[in-house]
Order: structure tokens, then sequence, then C-alpha cells
């Protein structure tokens, strides 16, 4: 039997039975919506995450071996002397488009002359570090970005809170130089920034030249972080990098491929996994139940079928034909249907809370938003057609083994 004779038998299936047929195209709508607005919501709350961390630690980061080997205890004695070298060679490559010098080491932050208790990070950075990759100028709460002063510091809202200070005092950082000796400088707070919740907001922000005032690396620094195109091209740009003969005594690594971020990417990826395969499974249970019982229901139809000639292969692409086209029509609706949601998700967003977001060990905002794209909505789309291909094989197969004479003595 031709082709096209099983296509019509197919379509012409789903209209016979119109309530089966709305069982099952329910089901895909339903799922398919499901599924778009997840993706959705997902692909919003860890792209976000992880454009933001790409952004504050580098797209990929150059530090010394030494550094990298203890960097958990932020070794100012094992840093870059002199960076000017590395980041002319560093810029002068391919697809490099920025490098930003920092250093990040601890501190007691005092308010004024008296000695404190309240320790806490300080990250060293230029200005367009600050406020392009932080993007603290558009997270002030109160007073104003740096205007180019040496003696300024902005601090994130629960370290300003903790310490008592306020616009215009006078904070005294006490720390060591890279050598181990007691150092200090002295900033004027002039912003306080609510940075998301996270460490960040526990944290003072100071031009980079104080810091390398404070830890004794004048002309250096402790990392290299440098910036692609996009953060995607990190792990193709590290290896570019790490291959240069220059910086074979460097460790150069791609954000994914640092703690914590490499145990959260992969976490991210099974959460996804996970969602997607229950909702898959689910549906495409349902699928086989309402196929298995329209099998079951045109036994006899399908003996007269086969003994006219329809094949066996025949028979299978009839069932999966009938169970794709109504997917087709089931995962258009669904993408109709879930598109507002999704839409509302990503243009308003979910409020976490401030303290949620505050008690969060990595850098989340306080309202996540999803993002709707043409690759949730065909992915979601694409996992209907799956639904429907798994859910209608075995149904299927059944069908393809009845016997022709067997079939037709039943009178079903």
């Amino acid at each position: 039997m031709k082709h096209s004779t099983t296509t019509r038998l197919a379509l012409r299936n789903t209209l016979r039975r119109r309530t089966r047929t709305l069982l099952t195209a329910g089901m895909v709508v339903c799922s398919v919506a499901l599924l778009l607005v997840a993706l959705s919501w997902l692909r919003g709350i860890f792209g976000t995450l992880l454009t933001n961390a790409a952004a504050l630690d580098g797209h990929v980061r150059v530090v010394t071996r030494p550094f990298a080997a203890h960097e958990e205890l932020l070794p100012l004695y094992e840093n870059i002397a002199d960076t000017s070298a590395v980041q002319k060679l560093l810029l002068a490559q391919p697809h490099v488009r920025e490098v930003q010098p920092r250093i990040i080491t601890g501190v007691t932050v005092t308010v004024g002359e008296e000695i404190g208790d309240v320790l806490a990070p300080v990250i060293g950075g230029s200005l367009d570090y600050f406020r392009d990759k932080l993007a603290a100028k558009d997270k002030l709460l109160a007073g104003r970005f740096f205007s180019g002063a040496d003696d300024e510091v902005i601090a994130g809202a629960k370290l300003v809170e903790e310490l008592g200070a306020k616009l215009g005092d006078e904070l005294v950082m006490l720390g060591m130089t890279q050598d181990g000796s007691l150092s200090s400088i002295k900033a004027k707070l002039v912003g306080i920034v609510n940075m998301g919740g996270g460490r960040l907001d526990q944290q003072a922000f100071v031009p980079l030249s104080r810091l390398q005032y404070l830890t004794d690396i004048p002309e250096g620094a402790t990392e290299l972080l440098v910036y692609a195109e996009r953060f995607e091209d990190a792990v193709e740009l590290a290896g570019q990098l790490s291959a240069l003969p220059a910086l074979k005594d460097y460790d150069v690594r791609a954000w994914s491929q640092r703690e914590p971020w490499k145990t959260i990417t992969g976490t991210m990826g099974v959460i996804e996994g996970i969602i997607v395969s229950v909702v898959v499974f689910l549906t495409a249970l349902g699928i086989w139940n309402t196929m298995m019982m329209s099998v079951l229901e045109r036994t006899h139809e399908i003996g007269v079928l086969r003994a006219l000639g329809l094949s066996r292969w025949g028979t299978v692409r009839m069932f999966v034909g009938e169970a794709l086209a109504i997917a087709l029509v089931g995962g258009l609706a669904g993408l109709a249907l879930g598109a507002y949601p999704a839409w509302w998700l990503e243009k308003y967003g979910l409020h976490l809370g401030a303290r949620l977001a505050a008690s969060s060990s990595i850098q989340i905002t306080e309202t996540v938003h999803g993002q709707l794209t043409w690759s949730s909505a065909g992915s979601a789309l694409g996992l209907g057609m799956l639904m429907a291909l798994l859910g209608s094989l075995v149904p299927a197969l059944r069908a393809s083994s009845i016997e022709p004479v067997s079939a037709m003595k039943s009178g079903r």
C-alpha cells in the first residue's frame, strides 16, 4: 500500500474517534505549554546567573599556578608582579576584547579611627570593571559612583548595615601586604550598592591603585580577567590562550572550568534534564494508553487492511503518523497556551525577596526573570513530537504484529 494511502488513513483516523483524539491532543497541549514555561524559566534563571558569574570573574582568568593551587587563601605573594606585559600579550590575541586586572583581599573595616572587628573582602579593580562588569553604578541605593579620585570606596548594603556607616564617613581598611606586614588605607564612603544579595553585598570596592598600595603590589595584580565577545566562547578562548608559550607558567581557565561554577553548571543541566524527562515520560505514557486503546478497538479493521496489502511497516507508519499529526496540532496549540505565562515571567519575573537573595552563597537577584526564546519554543515543540513518537511506537508495533485472519475472526 502506498505511503500516501497510509497517510490518508492516519489523518482520517484522527477524526473518527474525536474524544480520544482530543484527549491525546490535550495531553500534548498541556505538556508542551508546561515545557515552554519550564524551559523559559530555567534558562532565564540559569542564563542570568551564569552571565553574571562570567562578568564578575572573567570569561577566562589568568593567574600564577601557585595562586590557583591555594586561591581559597587569597595568597597575595603569588601575584603577577607586572601586569602590563601580560595584558599587552592577551589583548593582541584574536577574540580577546578586554583584560581587567583585579586584587581581592580580606580586611577589617572600621568607621573612623576606632578599632573594630568587621571582617570583609575588598575588591580592587578599574572603574570600568565596577561599572560595566559588576554594574555597580546601576545598583546604587544611595550616593554616587566613583569620581576618579583614589580615596573613595563603595560598599555593599549588608556591610554598611553591619558597620553602622553612612555616606561621607571615612572607612579604615586594615589588611596585609604581600609579605605579611600590616597595612591600611582610608577612603570616603561615597556609594552604597545593592548587588542583588550574595557575597557582593558584604564587600567593599576600591580603585585598583588603592589596593595595590595596601598590598604592596605597585604595578601588578593577583588576577587578570579576560573577556571575549560572548561568555559561551570562554572554553575555546581558554584553550587558545593556554597554548601560548609565554603563558606556560600561568593557570589559564574559563569561568565554567572553575569552582563553584563547574559544579553548578553540571547541576543545572541535570535539573533541566530531570524536569524534561518526567514531563516527557508521563505524557508519552498517556499517549501510549490512548493509542493502545485505538489498536484494541480497531483490530478487525487492521486485519482487513493487512489482507488488502497493508504491510507491517505500513501499519506502524499509520499509527505513528496519526500520533504525530495530533502532536503537531497539539504542540502548536501548547506553544500558544504557554507563550503568555513564559512572556510574563520574562517581563515581570518572580520576586524571591531580599532575605533569600542575601542568604545565597552565589549571586542571585531578588527578582529572577525567565527567558522566552525561539530555542525554548523549538525545544518544547520537538519534545512534544518526541512524546508522540515514544507513546505511539509500542502500540504501532503491536498493531503490525496482528495476523489478518485472526483479526478478522475477532469481529472487533
